[in-house]
Parts: C-alpha cells; structure tokens; sequence
C-alpha cells in the first residue's frame, strides 16, 4: 500500500493544507458472516498505531469503522475502537444489521444507525434503498438520509444527547388533536402534512385510523364534562 508506505509523507501534506484524515478500513466485514473478525480487529491495531503517528505529526484524524455487523456486536466494535485509536473519532459505515433486506437497506441502516449513536459513535454514514442493488438516484438519497437521521435522532435521545423535549410536546399535542402543533413537532413537517391530507377525515380533529371512534378524542371528551354531568 503506497499510502501506508509513505505515510509519514502523507501527513507532511496534510499538515500543510490543514487537512483532516479519515482512516479507512479496507478489511471490514462485506456481510455480518464476516464482522469482528481476526483480519478487521488486526487492522483495527494498525489503525490505532497510525492515529498516534498523525498525532504527534499535528494532523487531526478519524476512523472509519465496519458496515456489516449484527445489533449486538455494535457497541463492542466502539468500544474496541474507542480503546484502540485513543478515543478519536468513530464513522460507522451505516451499519448495516442484516444483509437479507436489498431495496431497504436504508431501514437496516437506520437501525444501526440508532445503535451505534446509542454506542458512542461520533459519525454515522446514509445508505440508500440502492445499495447493493444499483446506482442512487436523487430520490433514493433523499430517502437514505431521512431514514438516516430518523436513526441518528433515536441513537441520541437513547444516549442523553437530547432531552426528549419535542417527543413530550408532540404527544402532548396529539392528546389535544392540535394537528397543525404535531406537524411543527414533527421532523418532517411537510411529509406528516401531505400524508394526512392525502386522506383527509370526516371530522377535522380526528384521522382516517379511528374517525369518530379514536380513543383519545373519546376520553377527551369524558375528561371535559362535569363531575353532575358524569353522575347522569
């Protein structure tokens, strides 16, 4: 490897024009058969021994971590890296969590997004409803990002990193039927909008789910008669 030849060099230039390495990891896992295995761990190592050479050359640096690995292997694969790169900065490549769904794998990714985000992972990478499959169009990275940061949110208010302030206002707009409240609650305003306009209800503060038998909308309305009204 011409790059690991000559790294010493490469961090000469990077120096130079301020540049920031991210540290790849060629012998990741392609599947989760793969995952933590002997040949990434070892490379893990390698990448640990070149962090502190950029170091000590001034040159800031990041590691890229696996992409296929199962749910329970996740914080582990932090963990280890966190011990072995003296705490810089993870990227996980999604991961993906199962290798058995092509066409949502932007889902499987959204879920190891969440878990890694949870682990301490400091960077998350999108993957698309193409991957594996084909070439990303416009739309499919739209997708991927979405279902991206839908993940990254649960990682981080599973971490503590978010206080769960907008989840509380967002049922507590729901217990009023305050539509227009939940869709500035909502992380995708327009979204939440255009799906329940595609299928608007008889009664505007109820949805096209229950009608004039939703739950909430029911127990609201005990809630807001009189105790003489009740005793009737």
């Amino acid at each position: 490897n011409p790059l690991y030849e000559n790294f010493d060099y490469v961090l000469e230039i990077a120096k130079e024009h301020d540049v920031v390495l991210s540290l790849a990891n060629g012998m990741r896992a392609g599947s989760i058969a793969d995952s933590t295995d002997r040949a990434q761990i070892q490379e893990l190592i390698i990448l640990g021994e070149l962090i502190d050479r950029s170091r000590e050359a001034g040159v800031q640096c990041m590691i890229e971590g696996p992409g296929h690995i199962p749910i329970n292997e996740i914080p582990t694969n932090v963990m280890i890296q966190k011990k072995m790169c003296s705490n810089a900065p993870f990227y996980m490549l999604g991961p993906i969590v199962c290798d058995v769904a092509p066409g949502y794998d932007h889902i499987v990714s959204s879920i190891g997004a969440a878990s890694s985000a949870k682990a301490g992972a400091d960077f998350i990478c999108y993957v698309t409803p193409a991957e594996h499959l084909a070439l990303p169009s416009p739309e499919d990275v739209k997708e991927g990002v979405i279902a991206t940061k839908i993940g990254a949110y649960a990682g981080d208010l599973a971490s503590g990193q978010i206080d769960g302030s907008q989840d509380l206002a967002m049922a507590e707009a729901r217990k009023r039927l305050d539509w227009e409240a939940q869709y500035e609650c909502a992380m995708f305003p327009a979204a939440a909008r255009a799906k329940r306009d595609e299928r608007p209800p008889e009664e505007e503060d109820t949805c096209t789910m229950c009608g004039n038998y939703c739950a909430v909308k029911i127990v609201n309305e005990w809630l807001d008669q009189s105790d003489s009204d009740l005793i009737k």
